[in-house]
């Protein structure tokens, strides 16, 4: 683990203590301070690279503190320590702009485990500070959202690769951001040419060829004039295959050919025209797997996934919730020309707390309706018994005991097992984990 300077926020005094010593030991450089205050003067130094803090302080609780310490150094890390229990007290730190929260007692190695994530993401805020100064905080990244590790490591390979021309391959999750990552590796980019996007499952098959190569007029019944196809018409930019998975055997072949060669023949021409573009491919699909049973070509893999960037699903990056929430319910009030709803902390609880298994996109979807209707409606995921769409009770459910009794079968059919618990849940490792602690399962 490498050392970090860290300033400890606790006003009991053998609680201080203790964690100071604890974290020298460790060999980092620590100092206590008993009040938000001295804490507050201490950060100004600019010496502090993590701060710890008690949530409930003797003069009220950490909030303020947090907030300007966030305002004040994007880069900080920031860990609070809240009584056993009280997650409210913890989505407000987050929601603040705490990177991690641990429930008291704590043991030693969570504190490490905890210390070692929050300065990891720490470091990537900081190799990604050149890339935020150069945009506006409307424009970040083309709309990507989110302070956590995994979407700092996602905003690192953004800037590291936009500059070059070289293929990238996106996978990740429907609803992750995939297009919204491509969009912003174009907008870095020195390409001054367009962005065009081609979703190849929505191409019908007897089209897409003509839709992507072109065609010349009367190359087939119906081609009543000349057809510039997406891969001419982006040349000079940023070609996005989305769902590139889906794209027929034969135009595969074909696409492979673009890519090796740098031209393109329209559909009825012998006559062969240059292309400068760069190609961004996106998909859901296990690409290896398809690989492996014939459904896409092994050479085209290789090929588009010269630099592979994986775009995190919702449920490993839990403390970006908040962060969203506010920035969809400002874009959807706008739209709509209403009024942002505030969200109580019951909602905003529920909201952190649900699994997301249509990541961005679904909770778009909740915030708009919200926004809309008033309501907040979150299909608990529970299996009919008659196979049809899960239905919720005219009286609601208990969120909460669903949440607990899944949990508790998967810990069941895993044998204990966390890690496979985790994978029948459909949830990463570190957020079954934060679920399974809040109701005291591990």
């Amino acid at each position: 683990m490498t050392a970090c300077a860290i300033l400890v926020l606790e006003d009991d005094n053998a609680q201080r203590t203790l964690l100071t010593e604890i974290l020298a030991e460790a060999g980092h450089p620590v100092e206590g301070v008993a009040t938000a205050d001295e804490a507050e003067a201490a950060l100004q130094s600019g010496r502090w690279q993590l701060l710890l803090s008690d949530w409930k302080l003797a003069q009220g609780d950490a909030g303020p503190l947090i907030q300007s310490a966030r305002q004040n150094n994007p880069t900080l890390g920031i860990i609070v320590a809240t009584a056993y229990g009280s997650i409210a007290h913890a989505v407000n730190a987050i929601q603040l702009g705490a990177d991690d929260y641990l429930a008291k007692p704590f043991q030693r190695q969570e504190l490490m485990l905890a210390i070692d994530k929050v300065s990891r993401a720490r470091r990537l805020r900081e190799d990604n500070a050149a890339l935020s100064a150069q945009l506006s905080e409307q424009e970040r990244l083309v709309d990507l959202v989110g302070h956590s590790a995994p979407m700092q490591q996602v905003y690192q390979r953004i800037n590291r690769i936009s500059q070059v021309s070289a293929t990238v391959l996106i996978q990740g999750e429907s609803g992750t951001g995939k297009e919204l990552a491509a969009r912003a590796l174009h907008k870095l980019s020195p390409r001054n040419g367009p962005f065009i996007a081609v979703n190849c499952g929505a191409i019908p098959e007897s089209l897409a060829e003509s839709e992507l190569f072109g065609a010349e007029k009367g190359a087939y019944t119906g081609a009543h004039q000349t057809i510039t196809g997406k891969i001419e018409a982006a040349s000079g930019g940023t070609l996005f295959l989305d769902e590139i998975g889906e794209l027929p055997l034969d135009l595969q072949t074909r696409l492979l050919r673009v890519l090796q060669e740098g031209t393109i023949t329209r559909l009825g021409s012998t006559q062969e025209r240059k292309v400068d573009l760069r190609v961004i491919a996106a998909t859901h699909q296990d690409l290896p797997l398809a690989v492996s049973e014939g459904r896409f070509r092994e050479d085209l893999f290789y090929r588009l996934n010269v630099i592979p960037l994986k775009m995190p699903p919702l449920r490993e990056r839990p403390e970006d919730i908040p962060a969203l929430i506010q920035c969809l319910l400002e874009r959807s009030a706008q739209r709509h020309g209403l009024d942002s709803p505030s969200l109580t902390q019951p909602q905003l609880k529920a909201l952190m707390d649900y699994p997301w298994p249509g990541n961005v996109r679904e909770l778009a979807n909740a915030v708009e309706r919200l926004v809309l209707l008033g309501e907040l409606e979150l299909n608990p995921m529970m299996p009919a018994s008659n196979g049809s769409e899960p239905m919720l009770p005219s009286d609601g459910i208990q969120w909460e005991v669903v949440e607990q009794r899944y949990l508790k079968a998967a810990l069941e059919r895993a044998q204990g097992n966390r890690s496979e618990a985790a994978r029948l849940l459909g949830l990463g490792y570190k957020a079954f984990l934060y679920r399974a602690e809040k109701y005291g399962l591990t």
